[in-house]
């Protein structure tokens, strides 16, 4: 288990319009770049002070002598000193749980079932894009929280053939329920897929 505590000084964050124009804070605002975005324009802003916590626990081991697991788990908290609105925003940017899980059955001998999860709570994404020299697009992605389930099945060839050795064919279906969600920029990511590989080193 892995504790981490940051105080950071000036954390930047990208403020929209629908904060600079508020007469509330109008005057916290130096800095606007010459850039055109997805949200009617943006600038920059020092927040005085961004906590960030977080914790990250491990675990592995057999529950059976042919069932082995993984576990991971992470969780991050972000708290911004001044209370001011787009602070609220920047710590909702980063996702606050995320998990790793997995189990290892042995069928047979050279045989090895795997299932795999990943969960990912719901965050907002920033980007930006340049579409011209010198002329930005930036806007904000919403991405809801995911679980994704990949199944796989190994069978173990070979030990050693010729110069080969530790032969193995894999099959796989990732994203096993289809399961829709979308990364950083916003498009989606890949459906349910199926497929094998072929391993083996020299």
């Amino acid at each position: 288990m892995d504790y981490s505590y940051y105080k950071i000084k000036d954390y930047v964050v990208w403020v929209y319009k629908k904060h600079r124009n508020s007469t509330k804070y109008a005057d916290y605002f130096s800095y606007l770049p010459e850039e055109a975005t997805g949200q009617g324009g943006s600038c920059q802003y020092n927040l005085d002070e961004m906590t960030l916590q977080g914790v990250e626990i491990s675990f592995d081991g057999h529950l059976l002598d042919n069932l082995s697991f993984y576990l991971n788990y992470a969780f991050l908290e972000m708290k911004d000193k001044e209370g001011v609105p787009w602070g609220k925003e920047a710590t909702d940017e980063r996702a606050k749980h995320r998990v790793t899980a997995g189990l290892r059955y042995n069928l047979f001998e050279n045989t090895l079932l795997m299932l795999d999860y990943k969960f990912q709570d719901e965050q907002i994404a920033k980007t930006s894009e340049e579409v011209e020299e010198d002329v930005w697009i930036c806007y904000t992605v919403p991405m809801a929280a995911y679980h994704v389930f990949d199944f796989a099945v190994e069978q173990i060839l070979f030990k050693k053939l010729g110069f080969l050795e530790n032969g193995s064919l894999k099959f796989y279906i990732n994203n096993l329920f289809d399961e829709e969600y979308v990364n950083s920029r916003g498009y989606p990511m890949t459906d349910r897929t199926y497929g094998a590989a072929l391993s083996f080193t020299f």
